[in-house]
């Protein structure tokens, strides 16, 4: 007979790991400071190379120009302004990104919290059926196929919530240990 719970269980499960594969479920292998510094870093690179990008642009498109001045330059004057420039592009957009680092992983950890909850449920009702469909003299020997592994929380996985898939072993071993 099917279990309504368990199937609304699995369904929410499956959907949220469809869903969130490449964002969320792998955020979780990162601490809050990890993921924040992470993407701060590829904003600091991504910020670097779009400001020398434009930067070069605007070289290229005012070349004539600046091979006219190029004597008459100050070099540090300029120098000083393109690094002042480069400092506070970057700061800005690392400032916005701290921000928007920080706001995703507190959404994601939302979610992964109530997926992790789904996720313990279904394995007290999978714990439950295995319970209810052991042998009670324990004449059966069972080979073990597969561990179901558990997120505890945002940092790791946790030991004590694996559960072992189990299989009845058929064939001569199976006969012989039922002897």
């Amino acid at each position: 007979m099917l279990d309504e719970e368990k199937i609304r269980l699995m369904t929410r499960i499956t959907a949220y790991e469809k869903e969130h594969e490449f964002d969320e479920i792998v955020l979780s292998h990162y601490y809050r400071e990890d993921y924040v510094r992470y993407g701060c870093l590829r904003t600091l690179v991504v910020a670097t190379v779009t400001y020398w990008s434009v930067v070069a642009m605007y070289v290229l498109y005012r070349f004539q120009e600046l091979l006219q001045e190029i004597n008459n330059m100050d070099y540090f004057d300029v120098i000083g302004k393109l690094m002042l420039g480069y400092l506070g592009f970057v700061s800005i957009l690392y400032i916005f990104g701290f921000v928007v680092y920080h706001i995703r992983f507190h959404y994601a950890r939302k979610g992964l919290i109530r997926y992790n909850r789904n996720l313990k449920k279904f394995l007290r009702y999978i714990e439950k059926d295995d319970e209810e469909a052991q042998p009670r003299r324990g004449t059966r020997k069972e080979a073990v196929v597969g561990t179901i592994k558990v997120s505890n929380n945002i940092g790791g996985d946790d030991p004590a919530l694996d559960i072992p898939l189990r299989r009845p072993e058929s064939g001569p071993a199976a006969e012989e240990g039922r002897q």
